[in-house]
C-alpha cells in the first residue's frame, strides 16, 4: 500500500490543481450563451467570436507587444545586473541585490500607485513606453534571480582560460559564458513574459485607453457582464499557447545542456 499511496495522493493533487483549467477548456466548446459544465452541444462558435472581436484582438496585441519589449529590457538588464553582482565587490552585493528585488517586497497596488505619481510628473502616463517600463520594473527581479543562479552555476575558469589564450573579454564572454547561460536566458524570458502578460493591477493604473491589455479587458468584461463564453475560448487558446511555449523552452534547455 505504501508504494501506491504516494503516487495516488500526487495524482489527486495534480488533478485538483488542473481541474479548473480542464473545466474552462471543455466549457469553451459548448454552444450555450452562458457558462455550463459539462458541455451539451459541441461547437466552435465562441472561437469564431473570439477571432472576430476587435476589442479582444487589440488587447491581445497590446499585451504581446508590451510583454515582448518589457521582457527584452528585463532580461538584458537583469542578466547584466546578475553578472555584476557575482563579479563585483562582495561588500555591496547584498545591498544591491536587495535594491534590485525591492519590487517583490511591496504589494503591486502600492508599487502601481507610486509609479502613477512618478508618471504623472514625467508626463508618460497612459503611453506605451510608460507601460513597458512599469512591466520591466516588476519583471526585472525575476530575471535577476534566475540569472544569478544561472551564472553562479557556470565555472568562471572557462572564460579565464579563453582569455589566457588571447581572447578579448567580450569575445570570451560571447563564445564561452553566453552559450552556457542560454537555458537560464530562455527561462528568464519565458517567466518575465508570462508575468507581464498576466498583470492586471499595474496595467489598470498605468495603461491608457489606447493600450488596454488583455487581462484588464477581460477583468472589466467579467465585472460588467459576468462570464462570457468568448473569454473562455480565448483563455483556452492562451493556456494551449503557454503549454507550447513552456514545452519548447524545456526542450531547448535539455538540448542545450546535452550539447
Amino acid at each position: 500500500m505504501s508504494r501506491f499511496a504516494l503516487p495516488a495522493f500526487t495524482a489527486l493533487v495534480v488533478l485538483f490543481t488542473i481541474a479548473p483549467l480542464l473545466v474552462l477548456m471543455f466549457s469553451s466548446f459548448d454552444d450555450g450563451r452562458f457558462f455550463r459544465f459539462p458541455p451539451r452541444d459541441f461547437s466552435l462558435r465562441w472561437y469564431h467570436a473570439a477571432f472576430a472581436s476587435v476589442e479582444y484582438r487589440s488587447s491581445l496585441l497590446n499585451s504581446a507587444v508590451v510583454g515582448l519589449i518589457a521582457t527584452g529590457i528585463s532580461v538584458t538588464f537583469g542578466s547584466a545586473a546578475a553578472l555584476g553582482l557575482l563579479r563585483g565587490a562582495a561588500r555591496s552585493r547584498a545591498t544591491l541585490e536587495m535594491i534590485l528585488v525591492a519590487p517583490l517586497t511591496l504589494p503591486l497596488v502600492i508599487w502601481a500607485i507610486a509609479l502613477l505619481q512618478i508618471y504623472a510628473w514625467l508626463g508618460i502616463g497612459g503611453t506605451l513606453w510608460g507601460l513597458v517600463l512599469a512591466h520591466a520594473t516588476f519583471t526585472l527581479p525575476f530575471s535577476v534571480r534566475v540569472m544569478l543562479a544561472t551564472f553562479a552555476s557556470i565555472d568562471p575558469g572557462l572564460e579565464l582560460a579563453a582569455r589566457s589564450l588571447g581572447a578579448r573579454p567580450w569575445r570570451a564572454f560571447a563564445r564561452i559564458t553566453l552559450p552556457l547561460a542560454l537555458p537560464g536566458l530562455a527561462t528568464s524570458a519565458a517567466l518575465s513574459f508570462f508575468i507581464s502578460f498576466n498583470d492586471v493591477i499595474v496595467s489598470t493604473f498605468i495603461a491608457g485607453s489606447s493600450w488596454i491589455t488583455f487581462p484588464v479587458r477581460l477583468y472589466s468584461q467579467l465585472r460588467g457582464q459576468g462570464i462570457d463564453p468568448t473569454t473562455m475560448a480565448i483563455g483556452t487558446m492562451i493556456i494551449v499557447s503557454i503549454l507550447i511555449v513552456v514545452g519548447l523552452t524545456e526542450l531547448f534547455n535539455r538540448r542545450t545542456l546535452r550539447a
